[in-house]
């Protein structure tokens, strides 16, 4: 195995799922719903459970539309319930997270696979390092397109995911800056408030879900928050922002799973350690460092 077959696939899904995370990541961060990411991927648990028993095997599509299904019905239901109660955002995600993954406890007993082991670590961790493509063999063979249809299905899952999200963003950029950052005269202007929320929130499912298949609940939580808010620490200029966090996901991703696989070693562990917790940690480290540089700059000024 060469590092074209096994580190390339591996850091360029990283890389992928924390531009997707990031990208949504700034619309949790401005609404203060930072915790909608984590409360999402408690929420795939039915459809996780749901296509577990259809498929039969732990990685399988029936999986991913099951968590993709329950996502966006959780998305669905925050929103019904912050404009029906008339409820914030917390507590209509605390009703919702609590329901979901208590259904999907119980979903797993009536249905008596409780003695099947579903992978615990995989929704954690992730299985970055299962990412194989056994067709490259030069650099040339990266650009064969012939090769493309061997590439491991996280990678064009997540990479569509991204390009589409994106290109939604890209389009509707004006909507959602009056919603976030002005609801009342966004209303005036006849944008229904209740339908954008509940686009926003069906965009991070989305996002959580396609994610969360590929790098587990850690990562996607952590691609979430840290890029966002250090470009929140860095500029308060929207595009410019969103920009800035794009690139730190990025470098975290990257940075990350070099320390994790080839730096670690280094500071004695016997070999590499998980590479999801290394982006992770990666993020936070940049999001505290920046915070320490921001009040110090604050107080000299």
């Amino acid at each position: 195995m060469t590092f074209l077959q096994i580190d390339l696939p591996a850091m360029t899904l990283a890389i992928l799922a924390g531009l997707t995370a990031a990208l949504v990541g700034n619309l949790l961060i401005l609404r203060r719903q930072a915790l909608m990411g984590d409360a999402l991927s408690h929420m795939v648990l039915p459809g996780i459970v749901g296509g577990y028993v259809i498929s039969g095997h732990p990685k399988s599509w029936t999986i991913v539309g099951g968590a993709l299904l329950a996502g966006l019905l959780g998305a669905g239901l925050i929103s019904l319930i912050q404009r029906l109660g008339r409820l914030d955002a917390a507590t209509a995600m605390g009703v919702v997270l609590t329901t979901m993954f208590a259904a999907g406890v119980l979903l797993i007993e009536l249905i008596n696979i409780s003695g099947i082991h579903l992978d615990i670590e995989h929704a954690l961790y992730g299985s970055l390092e299962s990412v194989i493509w056994l067709y490259p063999v030069g650099w040339k063979d990266i650009f064969n397109p012939a090769g493309w249809a061997d590439l491991p299905r996280e990678i064009p899952f997540i990479a569509g995911t991204f390009f589409t999200l994106a290109t939604a963003f890209f389009i509707t950029a004006k909507e959602i800056r009056l919603v976030t950052f002005d609801p009342s005269f966004s209303a005036t202007l006849g944008i229904p408030f209740w339908l954008t929320e509940l686009l926003i929130n069906c965009a991070v499912a989305i996002a959580v879900v396609a994610a969360f298949d590929a790098v587990g609940s850690i990562l996607v939580i952590s691609m979430l928050i840290c890029p966002t808010a250090t470009a929140r620490l860095i500029t308060n200029r929207f595009n410019l922002q969103i920009g800035v966090s794009l690139f730190i996901a990025a470098f975290s991703a990257l940075l990350g799973y070099v320390f994790a696989v080839w730096g670690a070693p280094y500071l004695g562990s016997p070999g590499a350690v998980n590479a999801a917790g290394g982006i992770a940690c990666v993020a936070g480290t940049i999001l505290v460092s920046t915070s320490i540089l921001h009040v110090l700059l604050q107080k000299r000024a």
